[in-house]
């Protein structure tokens, strides 16, 4: 199979229930055969890629994948698969020039700031100062977080560790919740409520505090069942406290990171939940979080409303 120009690369992004690629145009950040994979049909790394490679009329010789786990010098190890896997490893495998291995958030955080505004929705807030730090919130089946701060030239990212943020409670009834999710741990972290997975254990233990047996709905069905013409009260109960306890969080980014330019809100969660966003409650625990100097009042919120986030951010990387 021919090698193409070097500047022409496969980028990947490696979630946990879906994998996507692309062939992509590193200096103009364009892209064209474009799949999306189940990662749950695949035994291994080298499969899912390998069935990518098979569907391409030429390979191009530079990869860099972006993936739901972590990455240290060159080994990514997936938070929701039992795959570790080296760069070196695929480098050798598909017999390519070079191999880039990076987190989803800092693929994320790389292509924010070159987004166009058909990319965003607002939220809330004011319109963003193109030059001041923008905080990143991926929301997920993780939580994670970034911020990308202006350069003389271009933008530095910085990524962090957000889904080990403990949380707290307000008042009795958050403590009830919490205190039913907590499962045995001594402290409960961010990883265990604002998620997909958590957004289900809320819905149940909303149900489970009204004497009701577990639903077992995944995030779309609750969705779904908070829109009926009758629509279920527990669904919409969850709905409204996990928009609330986001919005308290994405408050809290904002005045960690001082973001004037804005809050993005990445993720496929994220989008699902983008009806009820936009609804007030969210805007309304977002400036609360900023306390008594106000600082949120005047920050912005933006949902990604773009799919290829990863995908731009894994060859912005190679650039």
């Amino acid at each position: 199979m021919s090698i193409l120009s070097d500047r022409i690369a496969i980028v990947g992004e490696i979630g946990p229930t879906h994998s996507r690629f692309a062939v992509a145009d590193i200096d103009e950040t364009t892209m064209d055969h474009y799949v999306v994979l189940r990662t749950d049909d695949f035994d291994t790394i080298e499969l899912i890629i390998d069935a990518y490679l098979n569907s391409l009329p030429h390979r191009p010789g530079r990869l860099s994948l972006a993936v739901a786990g972590d990455v240290v010098d060159g080994q990514a190890r997936l938070f929701h698969r039992p795959w570790n896997f080296k760069a070196k490893q695929l480098q050798d495998a598909f017999s390519l020039q070079s191999v880039n291995l990076m987190r989803d958030i800092e693929a994320v955080s790389l292509s924010v700031p070159l987004l166009a505004q058909h990319d965003l929705l607002p939220i809330c807030g004011t319109a963003s100062a193109q030059t001041g730090p923008k905080a990143i919130a991926l929301v997920e089946r993780d939580i994670e977080a970034a911020v990308a701060i202006p350069n003389a030239r271009s933008w530095t990212t910085v990524c962090g560790r957000a889904g080990d943020i403990s949380f707290g409670a307000e008042d009795e009834e958050e403590l009830l919740i919490i205190n039913s999710l907590r499962s045995g741990q001594t402290r409960i972290g961010l990883r265990s409520l604002l998620t997909s997975i958590g957004f289900a254990a809320l819905h149940d233990a909303l149900r489970i505090r009204a004497g009701l047996n577990l639903s077992g709905w995944n995030v779309h069905q609750i969705v779904e069942a908070s829109e009926l013409d009758e629509p279920d009260p527990y669904a919409r109960q969850a709905l409204q406290r996990f928009v609330t306890w986001l919005g308290r969080f994405a408050g809290d980014l904002a005045a960690v990171y001082g973001a004037t330019g804005g809050v993005y809100l990445v993720g496929g969660l994220a989008n699902d939940l983008r009806g009820v966003l936009t609804e007030g409650a969210f805007a309304a625990s977002f400036k609360a979080a900023g306390g008594p100097s106000g600082f949120t009042s005047t920050a912005s919120v933006h949902l990604v409303t773009a799919s290829n986030t990863s995908l731009r951010g894994a060859a912005l990387a190679l650039s």
